[in-house]
């Protein structure tokens, strides 16, 4: 977490300033802080933890429907209340290439998450985006996207998507050296894992979750709990 740490610190000593998603954007000294949760909601909770020792807020985009876990479970659930009590704000990722009839599919996610968390949805986030968002400024049942041209041409846009800054570290470019206002993407798992390379990083991901996952079995199981304990 010390990398992340120092990456926002970096922004703050340069005098920017922490912005939410709205119409308009200043041109000089904003950062839009993004985080699209793909894996994990526990690495998205430690890194509004590191947020909030550095006093600024961000925006945590959920998948409703998702392999990789569940809103609904307890644990996750509480998680993602406490980011909303501190400040933060929340929506959804949403992911189109479930859907046949895109519009449909949307609308029902936006009434659930705004129902079990109590918030409105007023921008969302598109998981794996095709060309057709990247380029398409139109919003979805009136909901606009993260791809929107306001943030992601008029600003310059940098993620660290596949776990690296592919096109450029954001304090290395021009952008930042002139204050001009940037949208940033975080993906939680490559700041919060304790390895170097990115396959490195999901292996240690797949090990936490496979053990979390035996303590769920043990702890609902009787025969597995017993197989742990003469095994250990």
């Amino acid at each position: 977490m010390d990398e992340y740490h120092s990456l926002i610190k970096n922004f703050l000593n340069k005098g920017y300033q922490l912005t939410f998603y709205m119409p308009s954007i200043p041109t000089k000294n904003a950062l839009i802080l993004r985080h699209d949760i793909d894996f994990d909601i526990e690495y998205a909770y430690e890194l509004s933890k590191v947020e909030d020792s550095l006093e600024v807020k961000s925006t945590y985009f959920f998948l409703m429907r998702s392999h990789s876990y569940n809103l609904f479970e307890p644990t996750n659930f509480k998680l993602i209340k406490s980011i909303i009590s501190r400040g933060h704000q929340v929506s959804i990722h949403f992911d189109p290439t479930i859907y046949e009839d895109i519009e449909a599919g949307f609308s029902e996610e936006k009434k659930l998450f705004e129902m079990i968390f109590n918030v409105e949805v007023k921008y969302i986030s598109i998981h794996r985006p095709s060309e057709f968002f990247l380029n398409n400024p139109n919003a979805i049942c009136g909901v606009n996207h993260t791809y929107n041209p306001i943030f992601f041409k008029q600003l310059k846009y940098f993620a660290d998507s596949q776990g690296s800054f592919r096109f450029g570290h954001p304090l290395e470019s021009e952008e930042f050296q002139k204050n001009q206002s940037i949208q940033l993407l975080i993906h939680p798992i490559w700041w919060a894992t304790k390895s170097i390379h990115p396959l490195d990083r999901l292996n240690e991901f797949l090990n936490n979750r496979i053990e979390n996952f035996k303590n769920h079995m043990a702890l609902n199981c009787i025969p597995y709990k017993k197989y742990l304990e003469e095994s250990s």
